[in-house]
């Protein structure tokens, strides 16, 4: 998918011109979808008197500043759309199928995403995110590839981040078996991607059927103080776009901390590699590892290390893709939080089987 049709290009310009009113921010944005989706659904032209028709205080007040054009923003919004679609880019917006079903099960969700490669990817049946340290050990950068490629083989896009480490290992993996693979950018995705290393891993994934996202606009630079949030933001998302999240490796400080805690906060399953059959009892106490030893002795994960316990994680993500409901708009009871119910406990087996096969 990369041409929008005149419906889903007016809504999204017209989610791009709210985004763009000074004092409204992608959270007021997904506020004023999920409270005026139907509205905008039905409007006939979304134009500043519906707009200002919805009744929106921080709308209304953002027109009101001296200034600010609602018709400036909309043609600024206009020109990237016009940009997208030269540059052969998807635009999504939440209100449209093609959009990642799985984002609308997370308490946020980016307005409008921009998508080079296929978007189908973004919505495959099985999807799985491999992350953590831009520093593995070159025993865990090689686990990751094979794992990333076993998934892959078995039907599961693999989503990360482009990083360098675990994440282009966990990419690489994916292609490397043929398989579709999905990097979430902390950058515009028609631009040199961050970090400019992984420049062709990134051609390679869009070649090999998969796709690049990020929610930043083509050709609007990103301010320098913007980017560690970005990053932050990137990290967020990787889970929100997955069944499941494994950590390959990381300390208690990396920055995969984002990925898990926004996990955790939807309950997507977790995994982590265990190294205990490798390391025995310094695995506990390694610091490159204190991410993954954190979340096994708080049962927050489950162990990695044998077909078994790949098998088992797999069984988990599979009941926890089967729970998903759009948590903003769908009809019907249960939820996204539903799987909770039905997850299996994780606790670390104290006792230590261990022994990590792929």
């Amino acid at each position: 998918m990369t041409g929008l049709g005149d419906r889903d290009r007016a809504v999204s310009v017209f989610i791009q011109t709210l985004g763009s009113l000074p004092g409204i921010g992608p959270r007021s944005v997904q506020n004023i979808l999920v409270m005026k989706h139907a509205e905008i659904c039905s409007a006939g032209l979304l134009d500043e008197a519906f707009a200002r028709g919805l009744e929106i205080k921080a709308v209304d007040k953002a027109l009101a500043r001296e200034g600010v054009s609602w018709n400036a923003c909309e043609q600024a919004a206009g020109e990237i759309m016009e940009r997208a679609e030269r540059e052969g880019l998807s635009v999504l917006n939440p209100l449209m199928p093609e959009y990642p079903q799985r984002l609308l099960r997370n308490r946020r969700f980016p307005p409008v995403l921009f998508v080079r490669g296929v978007a189908a990817a973004l919505n495959a049946d099985r999807s799985v995110a491999i992350v953590g340290s831009r520093e593995p050990t070159e025993f865990g950068a090689e686990m990751a590839r094979r794992l990333a490629a076993l998934l892959a083989e078995d039907g599961y896009a693999v989503v990360s981040g482009l990083a360098l480490g675990s994440d282009s290992a966990g990419h690489e993996g994916a292609l490397d078996a043929g398989g579709v693979t999905v990097a979430v950018l902390s950058t515009p995705v028609e631009g040199a991607v961050y970090p400019r290393q992984n420049q062709g891993l990134a051609e390679r994934i869009v070649e090999g059927g998969g796709a690049l996202v990020s929610e930043y606009a083509p050709g609007v630079p990103i301010p320098q103080r913007q980017f560690a949030s970005n990053l932050v933001a990137r990290d967020e998302w990787q889970p929100a776009l997955a069944d499941g999240i494994i950590a390959v490796e990381t300390s208690v400080k990396g920055g995969t901390k984002h990925a898990l805690r926004a996990a955790r906060d939807t309950q997507t399953p977790i995994a982590v590699f265990d190294y205990r059959s490798r390391h025995g009892v310094d695995f506990l106490g390694d610091p490159r590892f204190g991410g993954n030893v954190a979340y096994l002795r708080e049962g927050l994960a489950s162990p990695l290390f044998g077909p078994e316990t790949i098998e088992a994680f797999k069984t988990r993500m599979d009941r926890y893709r089967s729970a998903y409901r759009n948590v903003h708009w769908d009809d019907g009871g249960g939820g996204a939080t539903d799987a909770a119910d039905d997850a299996i406990a994780i606790k670390i087996d104290q006792d230590g089987q261990t022994g990590f096969i792929l």
